[in-house]
């Protein structure tokens, strides 16, 4: 009786090992983004939209951990249209402050809340190339990082104000994330089509035009400080 018991218990796990074989060789690796990152005051990282890729793209505007070891670029490197980065390159660069723009309004990375924007902040290799926008490298502060760098976000607009007098037309030494926002890639010089012009400050502005030299940012800026020059 013995044997028999044993017999059919052996017979029983061969059956079970090519099923079990089969469920780890089909299960998904990696997860979706939305697994992805930390919420932030009731926001995930992936945002509020549907589509994977914008998903994947918000996940990395919204990475809340700190740099280490960053390698220093410049911002004739980031807009060197053969440069060959990655998303997951942790990077320094000193650049001179154009300008303090604001971020978008109701982005998904930031569950479409007003109480939730960036700063957009545009820095340049030379002072004397703050008027030409096809020389723009972009650099974000993101929500996750405003008050960590001590400012307060309740009033964005006197928060943003309060970005352009700390920064603006100062050079900057910033660390973070090196990001490819490829939803730009017809308003980037390195990528337009041939001919589209360069925006204006006019509201007649041609949609699209070119307002920044690369997709690539520095994206989110997780440290920076002023400096006395490049």
């Amino acid at each position: 009786m013995k044997r028999l018991f044993h017999f059919l218990l052996v017979n029983s796990l061969l059956f079970l090992v090519p099923a079990t074989q089969t469920q780890a060789k089909h299960k998904p690796k990696g997860g979706s983004p939305c697994s992805q990152g930390t919420p932030y005051r009731n926001c995930r990282a992936c945002g509020t939209t549907s589509n994977a890729q914008h998903q994947k793209l918000n996940v990395l505007k919204n990475r809340d951990v700190a740099v280490t070891n960053p390698k220093n670029k410049t911002v004739q490197d980031i807009r060197n249209p053969n440069g060959n980065f990655s998303t997951s390159d942790k990077v320094w660069v000193t650049g001179f402050v154009a300008s303090v723009d604001p971020g978008g309004l109701q982005e998904t990375c930031n569950c479409k809340r007003i109480d939730l924007r960036d700063v957009h902040i545009n820095i340049v290799a030379d002072p004397s190339e703050v008027g030409d926008k096809t020389k723009y490298v972009i650099v974000e502060f993101t929500p996750r990082w405003e008050k960590t760098f001590g400012f307060d976000d309740s009033n964005y607009d006197a928060m943003r104000s309060a970005v352009q007098t700390q920064i603006g037309g100062k050079w900057v030494k910033f660390q973070g994330y090196m990001m490819d926002d490829w939803v730009h890639k017809k308003e980037a010089k390195n990528t337009a089509d041939p001919g589209t012009p360069t925006c204006t400050d006019s509201p007649s502005d041609p949609t699209p035009c070119v307002w920044r030299a690369t997709t690539w940012e520095v994206h989110p800026v997780t440290a920076y400080s002023v400096v006395t020059g490049p």
